[in-house]
C-alpha cells in the first residue's frame, strides 16, 4: 500500500477575499503571500515526522513553494510534473469571478450548475484536466513500493477533480468537495483502488472557515469500546449489543466536546445505543441540548452475525464473509440487515434532520457502518464504495445539505484526538 498525502497550495493574493478579490487564477504563476507562506510552515510542522519518500508538485511558484517548505525538514527535493499543473481557464485567466458572471453569464452559469459540461474559451474542460492529472498522480505512484509515503502538491481545481476520481466520481460532482487552502487529503492505494482516509483535514490551520448554505451536518462516529479493532477482547461485529465506551472512548468523546465547545449547535441526534448517546453527552452538557435519541442511525443488525469475531464469522460463513469483504453492496446478513436497507433508514433520518432545522448546525452520533454508508451516499457513491472509505472511532465529519444536495466540507476529521496524524 502506497499513501498519498494529496495537499493544496497555500494562500495568494487572489484567493478568496485576499488582495484583490477572487479571480480565475490558473496559469497566472501567482506567488505565496505572508498568509500562504505561513500555512505551508504550518503544514511542515504537522508532517515533519511523516515518513515521506518523495515529494511532487505543479511546477506553478504557489505549489512549488509550498512544496519546498514541507520538503525541508525531510531533505527532499521537489519533483515536478506538468498533469499537475492548474486548469488552463483560457479567456476567464486572471479576470474577476464578478466580471465573468457579468459578461459571460450563461458560461458562467454552466460552470456553477453543470461544471462537468464546460469548455472554458481558449482553455481546458475539467475531464481534460482529470485525465492529465490523474496520468501525473499515476506516474508518481510507479515509481514508488509498498510501505512509501508521497506528497503532491497542487492547486484547488485539481485536488478536487483527481478526489472525484480517485472516488470514482464524475466531474459533475466537483462544486461538492470541500478544499481550502493548504488543506491535507489523505488517501491509500493498493492494486489499483483508492481508499480515502481523510479529505479536507485543516488540523494545522487553526480556525477552520465555515462555508456553504443550508444545514451543516456534524456527522461523528462513537468513541471506542472494548469490542472495536484491538480493543479488549478484540473486533467483534458490534451491531445492536450495547456496549458501553471504554477509557479511551470516554476520552476521545471529551476531546470531542472541546473541539466544538463553540459550534453553533441546534439540535443533537444520536443513536439509540449507548456507545452513541455516551458520545453525545460530553457536548451537550457543555451546549445544554438534550440528546435526541434517532432509530435511523441505529447501528447495523448483524442477524446472526452480531456478537462474533470475524475469524469465527469466516470459518461459520465464508462465502457470505467473502462477499462481506469483496462485495458489501449485494450481502444480506442472515437474519440481518443489508447495507441498502442502512441507507435507506439512515439517509431518511438526514433528510428528516435537515428539514427539522433549515440553515442550522445540528450533531448526529452513529456508527462505522452508518456512518460509511451515509458518507458514501452523500458523495454520491454507492454501497460498493464501503471499504473505501475510513471512519475512524469519534471522528467528525461535516457535509452542508441545501435542497437535497450534499456537499463535503471535512471526512475522517480527528484533529481533536490525542496523538493525531495524518495516517493514524
Amino acid at each position: 500500500m502506497i499513501k498519498i498525502l494529496l495537499v493544496r497550495h497555500g494562500q495568494t493574493a487572489w484567493n478568496v477575499g485576499a488582495g484583490n478579490g477572487e479571480r480565475f487564477r490558473g496559469r497566472t504563476d501567482l506567488p505565496l503571500n505572508d498568509t500562504g507562506v505561513a500555512q505551508a510552515q504550518a503544514l511542515a510542522n504537522r508532517l515533519a515526522h511523516e515518513p515521506i519518500t518523495a515529494v511532487y508538485s505543479s511546477p506553478l511558484q504557489r505549489a512549488r513553494r509550498t512544496a519546498e517548505i514541507i520538503a525541508q525538514p525531510h531533505d527532499l527535493p521537489v519533483h515536478t510534473l506538468e498533469g499537475l499543473t492548474s486548469m488552463d481557464y483560457g479567456d476567464w485567466q486572471g479576470r474577476p469571478v464578478a466580471e465573468v458572471a457579468e459578461v459571460d453569464p450563461e458560461l458562467y452559469r454552466l460552470w456553477r450548475e453543470e461544471p462537468h459540461h464546460v469548455r472554458f474559451p481558449g482553455g481546458e474542460t475539467l475531464d481534460d484536466l482529470r485525465d492529465r492529472a490523474m496520468a501525473a498522480l499515476r506516474d508518481a505512484i510507479a515509481r514508488h513500493s509498498d510501505g512509501e509515503t508521497i506528497l503532491v502538491v497542487t492547486h484547488q481545481v485539481v485536488t478536487r477533480t483527481l478526489i472525484c476520481a480517485m472516488l470514482g466520481l464524475s466531474t459533475a460532482h466537483y462544486w461538492r468537495i470541500g478544499q481550502d487552502t493548504c488543506c491535507l487529503n489523505v488517501f491509500e492505494y493498493e492494486n489499483g483502488l483508492f481508499t480515502t482516509v481523510q479529505l479536507n483535514d485543516t488540523c494545522h490551520l487553526g480556525s477552520r472557515p465555515r462555508r456553504g448554505h443550508g444545514t451543516r451536518l456534524l456527522l461523528v462516529r462513537h468513541g471506542q469500546t472494548a469490542w472495536n479493532v484491538g480493543a479488549g477482547n478484540g473486533e467483534h461485529f458490534r451491531g445492536r449489543i450495547d456496549l458501553p465506551l471504554n477509557d479511551v472512548g470516554t476520552a476521545q468523546a471529551q476531546a470531542l466536546a472541546e473541539r466544538l465547545a463553540d459550534e453553533p449547535i441546534a439540535a443533537i441526534y444520536s443513536s439509540p445505543l449507548q456507545r452513541a448517546l455516551q458520545t453525545a453527552q460530553p457536548i451537550a452538557e457543555r451546549l445544554d441540548l438534550p440528546v435526541q435519541p434517532h432509530p435511523g442511525l441505529l447501528d447495523v443488525n448483524y442477524g446472526a452475525w452480531q456478537g462474533h469475531s470475524p475469524a469465527e464469522v469466516a470459518v461459520r460463513w465464508p462465502e457470505l464473509y467473502r462477499q462481506w469483504r469483496e462485495e458489501p453492496e449485494k450481502l444480506h446478513l442472515p437474519d440481518g440487515e443489508s447495507f441498502g436497507i442502512v441507507r435507506e433508514r439512515a439517509l431518511a433520518a438526514v433528510h428528516d434532520i435537515c428539514a427539522r432545522h433549515p440553515n442550522e448546525t445540528v450533531l448526529l452520533v452513529a456508527h462505522q457502518v452508518v456512518n460509511k454508508v451515509l458518507v458514501c451516499a452523500m458523495l454520491g457513491l454507492s454501497n460498493a464504495h464501503y471499504w473505501r472509505i475510513r471512519q475512524d472511532n469519534a471522528c467528525l465529519n461535516v457535509f452542508t445539505c441545501q435542497d437535497g444536495t450534499f456537499t463535503a466540507v471535512h471526512v475522517n476529521d480527528t484533529c481533536h484526538l490525542p496523538q493525531n496524524t495524518p495516517t493514524s
